[in-house]
């Protein structure tokens, strides 16, 4: 059997001015098996007879008769005379003309094929199939070109690739695999983990460990990375094995993948000097791919639990709190109906307009909106309230959300720690400059930074700030009668008199005289405040950059230099000039808090310096933070020729400049403007939730997510534990239930809540828009758009805990096969990249054996029944991590450091999503190279076909089989995401060359056409740009009066929602009714 390769076809040679011509469906059936099948085109061959006399010196290449056929020469570059050629061609365009437009002769062609000799050694079971079907296939197709001169002898190597691979697939797939067979897949699973990973590739110099020259041949016990107590017999590696060790396993993309450039996270870990930065990043932020530690070489060491991780997983409190608020809403409700007999809302979005009429406000009853304000005023209130309802949710508000992450942050000592070292690092300058009878003291820098010179005056001035600053916070009384203050710009700058009134009498009542310029002053900062203290920038010697720097830890871990009274608050929330909605109050303190604890846990202080590591080391149970790894690479430069020094400075600044933008992105003040109230700013804000309103199309794209599921956790395991789930999800949905559940208790499934996801996925999830009113409004559409009208965030609450059933289950699968001793070595690595160890898989094993449920398929774990905390923090850890892996979900770490800037965001909306997938998808399957990835892609470009056709149909309203083969295998690849931001770059070529270079023009898919100019500036300044050009297309048009059907499409892609696929019908009409 030789394969018939669907592929474009070349219609030269085709007269498309003549009528179309009229098949015979028979004769072309007959003449395209005839082309194909071997024994037909022997008895052809035979019964040729034809006979061409050669022609003294002719050479094809020079007969005129091949002017326009220049490109397919080679097709006649054996025929001996004129007459021979001529015929050659007439055959060639007859083909041509059969393969364009005759559907008859296609259905020939492969069932010629399919009839070949050769088909039968398709379906042999003897060990060796591949071998002989593969070299019997291309034997055939050799004698088909000896055959058939206009044959493509691009077919050869094709068919070889196919005879060889296929028939060894359908014998391993085509029934249950023995027990041999069984172990060689799972031999050909664990492959990579062998291949390249050993230890004996390690070539690094001495290292530096905190400033200190070590043996790199050294061996030294290594804790457990999921802590100390739980490994009984620490890991031994020399530090030389630990530095390769936190490298990646190889995907093979080389530069254009873990090797590049392209992200903080790369690049550390990529950097060659410091052993404590490459595990900084990897403390700090997420990384979906597999480390050679995790693998069989280094013991399948674990990864440990990143800070990111921990920061979705603390959110649990503030999630539960707008939940039970929301029960609370609804108990309101409830009452209201009792006594005036009204309706109570059945869903969520309905209870977003509840009480919102003339009639309701009239009689005093209470919109979500005005509930949320009242939370805020009883909690000022010590939780009193005279409606009932809301002094309880107050009360929540408190237990779920503010004591809690007070209580952490306190007993850390968060907000004094930093404080206190900076006052005591100034104090004792200050000692030394008096007791030698100096002025200044002059910070001179051994690494060629410049030298900074500080006056005894400036001196004496911080440590005044410093030591009021740190008073106010030990005064602090806590957060009871405490509302995080956010200042509403616009509405300050409305009426600045009122509001420096509102302060004014503050004052007053405290019995303090300010004078005007003061307050004037006063009124402007508040104005511009900013919801997180910014860094201040300056190149500095490193050792010094810390200490100059200011303090970047919360402003809710700050004392508030401003400690605004009961009254004083109030007055500006009846205003409308301080943030009043508590939904968004708990979630702007859990997002500023919840840092600040996870580093200050970590490091020793809320900015991770680690400076109490530099004080006394290990003995201090924190790990080395900035000034470590400051230390590292200064021991080199000092051991360094002064032309490796040069370099060696240039790269520890931007290993440093990395860890700081990791810290920063976890503190979500990387890339914040100077000013982020400016116009400028807001407008791009603004103008990229309008883009996504008008723009996304909703949850059908991310169908595939289906297909992501069972390629994580293997082919077989997921769909036995997805099949299971979906028939008990139409019955009592017990177990679609449970994985909710555990996935929530972990930090997930919870996007009708936070609208994580969609937000990323938009690149609208930033936190200042909450201080205006105008991007607080488009946000909150934002948010109805993405839970209610495009339906992302339900899909993603889905398709979250549908994968929590499977990954839970593996994890607990895997947990007690490795205590067993039956795990194979691909899913302990797995588990390890994960953060489970296998003294931490016994111990996960054993809680699941005494609390969880076995259902046929699925381990269910019950970890609010766990008593090994530690287990339920690694199994939540691994669960949460996973989830977003399978679920791809953008990662803090995971695009380059300029799409997390306000103008880089703005160009690249849409691609950070895009720049995730390449790493959580396409990388760690190129990592892996496994048969579960290898039918996961098929899967996803089964998704993506199904998704193609499906809006073929339904919004373009076109017959998709008329798409060739090639087009519809395009068309898959893009939508199931495999290739990540690759299809992006691809597609940005193809547009901004009008598809003359690219893939699908490569394939011969598409014909080159001039794009639009509103597509080539999407392209190139992303789409803002795209819809400014839009505008300006519709102004033109009009202005202009050519108003056509163009025009009436460019206007309706300014319309909100007009993009949602189930709503085309609707704004197909609109757009009709604009022409």
């Amino acid at each position: 059997m030789t394969v018939f390769f669907p592929r474009p076809i070349n219609n030269k040679g085709i007269d498309k001015t003549k009528e179309p011509v009229k098949f015979d469906w028979y004769k072309d059936f007959k003449g395209g098996f005839a082309s194909e099948n071997l024994p037909s085109m022997i008895y052809q061959h035979m019964s040729d007879n034809s006979d061409f006399i050669p022609e003294d010196n002719y050479v094809s290449g020079n007969d005129p008769q091949l002017k326009g056929y220049e490109d397919f020469a080679h097709l006649f570059y054996l025929s001996k005379s004129s007459r021979e050629t001529a015929a050659l061609i007439e055959k060639y365009k007859k083909h041509q003309e059969l393969n364009y437009s005759s559907p008859y002769h296609y259905i020939g062609k492969i069932v010629g094929a399919a009839l070949d000799p050769s088909t039968a050694l398709f379906f042999t079971k003897f060990g060796n199939a591949a071998k002989i079907a593969g070299t019997a296939l291309l034997s055939e197709e050799i004698f088909k070109q000896n055959l058939d001169p206009i044959r493509d002898d691009s077919y050869v190597p094709l068919v070889g690739a196919y005879g060889y691979t296929v028939p060894f697939l359908l014998n391993k797939l085509s029934a249950a695999p023995g027990l041999k067979t069984q172990q060689k897949i799972k031999e050909f699973d664990e492959e990579y983990i062998s291949k390249n990973n050993t230890k004996s590739s390690i070539s690094e110099k001495d290292i530096g460990i905190d400033g200190t020259l070590v043996n790199p041949n050294k061996t030294d016990p290594m804790p457990s990375a999921v802590g100390a107590s739980v490994n009984t017999q620490p890991i031994r590696q020399t530090a030389k094995e630990q530095m390769y060790g936190e490298k990646f396993v190889k995907s093979n993309l080389g530069v254009f993948g873990e090797d590049g450039p392209w992200t903080p996270v790369f690049r550390t870990v990529n950097q060659k000097v410091s052993l404590t930065a490459k595990k900084m990043i990897g403390d700090l932020l997420d990384t979906p791919l597999l480390k050679l530690k995790n693998t069989k070489a280094w013991g399948f060491s674990a990864t440990g639990k990143s800070i990111e991780t921990d920061m979705r997983m603390m959110r649990v409190g503030e999630i539960e709190s707008h939940k039970m608020i929301k029960d609370q809403y609804l108990t309101y409700v409830q009452r209201q109906q009792k006594t005036t007999g009204a309706n109570v809302p059945k869903t969520d979005l309905m209870m977003m307009f509840k009480n919102r009429g003339k009639t309701a406000q009239s009689q005093g009853w209470l919109n979500q909106d005005q509930f949320a304000k009242e939370i805020s005023i009883a909690r000022l209130n010590s939780f009193d309230h005279a409606i009932p309802e809301v002094a309880e949710a107050a009360r929540i508000t408190q237990k779920k959300v503010y004591e809690p992450l007070f209580q952490l942050a306190n007993d850390l000592k968060v907000r004094e720690a930093p404080v206190l070292s900076e006052l005591k690092f100034w104090q004792k300058q200050l000692e030394n400059l008096l007791k030698d009878k100096q002025t200044s003291k002059t910070f001179k820098s051994k690494y060629g930074d410049p030298d900074e010179v500080y006056p005894i005056s400036r001196i004496k001035s911080n440590i005044e700030k410093l030591t009021n600053r740190l008073k106010n916070i030990q005064d602090g009384k806590g957060v009871k009668d405490y509302i995080n203050i956010v200042y509403i710009k616009n509405a300050i700058d409305k009426n600045k008199d009122h509001f420096r009134g509102i302060i004014e009498r503050f004052y007053n009542r405290k019995g303090v005289q300010i004078n005007k310029s003061k307050l004037d002053q006063l009124v402007k900062d508040l104005s511009n405040h900013f919801p997180f203290v910014k860094p201040r920038k300056g190149d500095y010697d490193v050792n010094q950059r810390y200490v100059f720097k200011d303090p970047r830890y919360a402003r809710a871990n700050r004392s508030r230099e401003l400690n605004l009274d009961k009254q004083a608050q109030i007055e500006l929330i009846d205003a409308g000039m301080i943030m009043s909605d508590i939904f968004a109050l708990q979630k702007i303190y859990s997002r500023q808090m919840i840092p600040d604890i996870l580093l200050t846990k970590k490091y020793g202080d809320p900015n991770g310096l680690g400076y109490k590591f530099i004080e006394d080391g290990e003995m201090s149970g924190f790990n080395p933070g900035l000034m470590s790894v400051a230390n590292e690479y200064n021991l080199k430069i000092g051991m360094g020729s002064k032309g490796n020094r040069n370099q060696l400075l240039k790269n520890r600044d931007e290993t440093l400049a990395d860890l700081e933008a990791g810290i920063e992105l976890i503190k979500g003040t990387y890339g914040l403007p100077a000013n982020p109230h400016s116009w400028t700013s807001v407008a791009m804000r603004t103008m990229k939730h309008y883009n996504a309103l008008t723009m996304l199309t909703g949850f059908f794209a991310a169908v595939p997510d289906v297909a992501r599921v069972t390629m994580t956790s293997g082919i077989k395991r997921g769909f036995k534990t997805q099949f299971e789930m979906f028939s008990d999800f139409l019955g009592d949905g017990k177990v679609f239930k449970m994985g909710k559940k555990e996935a929530q208790s972990a930090g997930e499934a919870v996007d009708m809540v936070t609208g994580q996801r969609a937000m990323l996925f938009a690149d609208v999830g930033d936190m200042f828009g909450l201080a205006n009113k105008l991007e607080g409004a488009v946000g909150k559409v934002s948010a109805v758009n993405f839970m209610y009208i495009n339906l992302m965030s339900r899909w993603t609450e889905f398709a979250k805990s549908m994968a929590s059933v499977t990954i839970g289950s593996r994890i607990l699968e895997d947990s007690i096969a490795w205590g067993k001793g039956g795990l194979s070595d691909k899913w302990k690595t797995a588990l390890s990249s994960s953060g489970i160890d296998e003294q931490m898989a016994r111990r996960i094993a054993n809680e699941f054996n005494e609390h969880g449920t076995k259902t046929k398929h699925n381990y269910m774990a019950n970890t609010s029944q766990w008593t090994d905390t530690q287990a339920v923090d690694a199994f939540s850890a691994a669960l949460n991590k996973d989830i977003n892996i399978t679920i791809v979900t953008p990662g803090l770490g995971d695009t380059p450091k300029w799409m997390s800037k306000e103008l880089g965001s703005t160009f690249a909306q849409f691609k950070k999503f895009a720049m995730s997938a390449t790493q959580r998808m396409l990388m760690r399957g190129m990592q892996e190279k496994d048969l579960d990835f290898l039918f996961g892609s098929m899967l996803l470009m089964g998704s993506g076909m199904l998704i193609d056709g499906i809006y073929h149909k339904t919004r373009f309203n076109r017959d998709y089989s008329n798409l060739s083969l090639t087009q519809k295998l395009l068309n898959a690849f893009d939508r199931s995401g495999l290739a990540g931001i690759y299809t992006d770059v691809n597609k940005a070529i193809e547009t901004l060359t009008d598809n003359r270079i690219g893939i699908s023009p490569m394939l011969g898919a598409g014909k080159p056409y001039g794009s639009s100019g509103r597509w080539k500036a999407g392209t190139i300044g992303g789409p803002s740009a795209g819809q400014i050009y839009n505008i300006f297309d519709i102004m033109f048009d009009v202005g202009g009066n050519k108003y056509n059907h163009h025009t009436a499409k460019n206007v309706r892609r300014l319309i909100p929602f007009q993009n949602v696929w189930y709503l085309d019908w609707l704004f197909d009409d609109i757009q009709k009714g604009l022409k």
